[in-house]
């Protein structure tokens, strides 16, 4: 058309600082690698200081970090990272820095195996981030950690406990005669009894202990720094939480109890994981044998 006028425009934009900082999203420090991969740490408004000591926001327990390896932190509006004088370097999409910017993707290696990643994600996206952790890593049942995790981060908490001096306690319990439960009443009974348990220990359960679905009815409580007498007082409060408790199944009242044992490291008593798993779990041996429904503790 001879009177149209026409006016072709080209638009540049810096897709690249577009995609840096979505106007919607937070900052998260997401691991990518070794047990913790998918686990996210916010960022908005807080530092974050990376190492192997207890005064650690992030605490990482491999050998090749140092006890105070690296922070994040704001300057202005801007995230930084900064080396502070780690043996294994600090490393930012593969170049080594002491203090560097950080951007939306940016790789980050602390030491020589420990991957993160830093991202900008939105509500949507961090609710999917935290779905692939928990795939990973919980019972889909009691929406507790699971077996893999639970040994995994028990040997962790081990080595922890021996470099800081601190106690670290571990509980084993199991329902008493469960297997009679999903006799009488089912297994749709017996899930709901699992369930119920689930949501106690988490609501009992503070954030630096874990808890997980041992396995079948068996549960376990790590708690980091906490002696035999405090360790001791948390199944007691368990024990009786769970034991009023009542599961409904076809008009009938189900009530359940549990046995426990515990045992303490007190950097001394054990060379191994493993030797405090075992001793946990012949103290809970001894509280079935001694009738069932008690806590078995032995002093550290």
């Amino acid at each position: 058309m001879a009177n149209e006028e026409r006016s072709d425009k080209t638009i540049i934009v810096n897709l690249k600082k577009e995609a840096e900082k979505p106007s919607t999203a937070e900052p998260f420090f997401v691991s990518i690698s070794g047990r913790e991969t998918g686990k996210a740490i916010p960022l908005k408004n807080r530092n974050l200081k990376i190492g192997r000591e207890v005064d650690c926001d992030l605490i990482l327990d491999n050998p090749q970090i140092s006890r105070f390896h690296a922070e994040i932190f704001w300057q202005g509006s801007e995230l930084m990272i900064k080396d502070l004088g780690s043996t294994n370097g600090v490393f930012v999409n593969g170049k080594k820095v002491s203090e560097e910017h950080l951007h939306n993707g940016d790789k980050i290696l602390i030491g020589t195996q420990m991957y993160f990643k830093l991202v900008y994600q939105d509500a949507v996206d961090q609710t999917y981030q935290q779905s692939l952790f928990k795939a990973a890593n919980t019972d889909a049942l009691t929406q507790l950690y699971n077996k893999r995790y639970f040994m995994e981060s028990l040997e962790k908490e081990f080595s922890f406990s021996k470099r800081s001096h601190q106690p670290l306690s571990l509980i084993l319990f199991d329902i008493d005669f469960f297997k009679r439960i999903n006799d009488t009443y089912g297994h749709i009974a017996g899930d709901r009894i699992l369930k119920l348990v689930g949501t106690i220990l988490t609501s009992q359960t503070r954030l630096e202990n874990i808890a997980c679905r041992f396995g079948g009815e068996e549960f376990a409580i790590v708690l980091r720094g906490c002696s035999s007498l405090q360790a001791r007082q948390v199944a007691e409060r368990i024990r009786g939480t769970i034991q009023s408790q009542k599961v409904m199944s076809k008009s009938q009242e189900i009530n359940f109890t549990i046995s426990l044992g515990v045992a303490t490291f007190n950097g001394k008593n054990f060379q191994t994981s493993e030797e405090l798993l075992l001793r946990a779990d012949e103290l809970l041996y001894q509280a079935k044998q001694n009738g069932r429904n008690q806590t078995i503790a032995e002093a550290a």
